[in-house]
């Protein structure tokens, strides 16, 4: 890092300290609700790290977002995960050039008074995308839309105020006030505890035609219409390599941590009269959880430098995610039996990391796209860093 990031990283952890840390352990055991906390953070301009100051954000590099990033899951993922899908109603009004229109919307998420959400999988559309069965009809008198379908596995969606939702021929802002929309179901969850993962259902709802992100019509009773890739879904896959980057990097933080107890338990906890850390059996565990987040944090590096190239994003998230539910676990092992209770943060660790191994794509659609990377020759090819394209985060 630069000075410039050093100056920010020692920002943000004094304002983590005070704004974070203490609810932690509130939220977890369901005392504390997590989307104060994200407003909260929100009101420092976390929630808006890269957008323009004019629009409520703070104007900085992506790299600044990372760093945050990483440092809020250090101690705590479902935080971060709140923040970051509060904000894709703004980034997506961004990436489709309707910030004017929606400013209002924008401004109030990033400043943390409302809070957002992404909805695009469905009950029979998850790696299936082609699958997706939400969608629009225009009303040809107003103009407006009328949007009907079911999303699931929704972050934020049982209690956000403003939500894009994805259908089969376009993306919509939606507030959750209006009529025809339902929360099905919140979802209880091995891990990620405090955050809300929501079933929602949208039951004909009428949509402003300034709140269409994009809209591409098809016929009603042809094929596309029901099943099959549309330029919709296409335009999906774009915001999927940004996002794996993102998730490489609240793994990094979450490992971070886990690794940091596994080094400082193994140097104090005594048994036959040494510390575990001069038994090698402990040891050489230290030594590959560091060489897996070091060259995790390498790789996840590279893939930021060349944001567009979906191969290496691909390859980022599957090994860092890997690596970090890996470093996890060895240092469950590492504590034993104390490690398994909630006296350490190892376990939560553990429980909250495994996630990223299925959410943004499962390891197994991660080494599906880089094979097919690979033979198409996208790793040869150098990307420019600097080179201006469509993305989420600018």
């Amino acid at each position: 890092m630069n000075e410039e990031e050093r100056a920010w990283q020692q920002n943000v952890d004094e304002v983590l300290k005070s704004e974070l840390e203490p609810h932690i352990d509130d939220i977890e055991n369901g005392k504390e609700e997590i989307i104060n906390v994200v407003k909260a953070l929100g009101k420092h301009g976390f929630c808006g790290v890269t957008f323009p100051q004019k629009l409520g954000g703070l104007g900085l590099p992506l790299r600044h977002d990372l760093i945050l990033s990483e440092a809020i899951c250090s101690y705590s993922l479902p935080v971060d995960m709140s923040r970051l899908s509060g904000s894709y109603p703004c980034m997506l009004a961004r990436m489709f050039g309707k910030t004017r229109d929606l400013k209002d919307y924008i401004e109030a998420l990033l400043k943390g008074e409302k809070i957002g959400a992404f909805c695009f999988t469905e009950p029979d559309a998850g790696s299936d995308l082609s699958r997706m069965s939400t969608i629009a009809e225009r009303d040809p008198e107003s103009g407006d839309f009328i949007l009907t379908g079911e999303k699931r596995f929704i972050t934020n969606g049982s209690v956000a105020d403003v939500l894009v939702v994805y259908a089969r021929n376009g993306a919509f802002i939606i507030e959750s006030g209006w009529g025809g929309f339902e929360v099905i179901e919140e979802y209880s969850m091995m891990g990620l505890h405090g955050l809300h993962l929501g079933h929602l259902k949208f039951d004909s709802i009428h949509v402003p035609a300034k709140n269409a992100l994009f809209y591409a019509e098809i016929k009603k009773d042809s094929v596309q219409a029901k099943s099959g890739k549309t330029s919709a879904i296409a335009s999906m896959q774009d915001m999927l390599t940004p996002e794996r980057v993102a998730l490489s990097v609240q793994a990094l933080g979450v490992a971070k941590t886990a690794l940091q107890v596994a080094i400082e338990y193994s140097q104090q906890r005594v048994q036959f009269n040494k510390p575990i850390s001069e038994f090698e059996g402990v040891s050489f565990k230290i030594a590959e959880m560091t060489t897996k987040f070091e060259a995790a944090r390498l790789l996840v590096e590279k893939s930021v430098e060349t944001m567009q190239n979906g191969t290496r994003a691909a390859m980022a998230k599957l090994f860092a995610c890997q690596s970090a539910y890996e470093i996890c676990d060895d240092a469950l092992q590492i504590l034993g039996g104390i490690g398994y209770t909630s006296k350490y943060p190892v376990e939560r660790c553990l429980r909250d990391v495994r996630l990223l191994r299925i959410g943004g794509g499962t390891d197994e659609i991660m080494k599906y796209v880089i094979q097919k990377g690979v033979y198409k020759g996208d790793l040869e090819k150098e990307d420019n860093p600097n080179e201006k394209s469509r993305s989420l985060f600018g």
